[in-house]
């Protein structure tokens, strides 16, 4: 299935900053190609590796390789 990103937020943590180990996640909102929308973190470093953005078309095979359920 393909989904196409209709929206990215980007963690802030403040003035706090992270815990040590604790690893930024992004939540993505998904909408499908039947017109469902869902929501999944991904890690922050992988979305901006795999260039993520709102606007991206990616399939299930690659998200399910990076996807944490909200």
């Amino acid at each position: 299935m393909k989904y196409i990103i209709i929206d990215l937020e980007e963690p802030d943590n403040g003035c706090e900053g992270f815990m040590p180990g604790e690893e930024p996640m992004v939540t993505l909102t998904l909408k499908d190609e039947n017109g469902n929308v869902s929501k999944v973190r991904v890690p922050d470093v992988e979305a901006y590796r795999l260039g993520w953005d709102t606007g991206s078309e990616i399939n299930s095979e690659e998200l399910n390789k990076h996807v944490t359920a909200c």
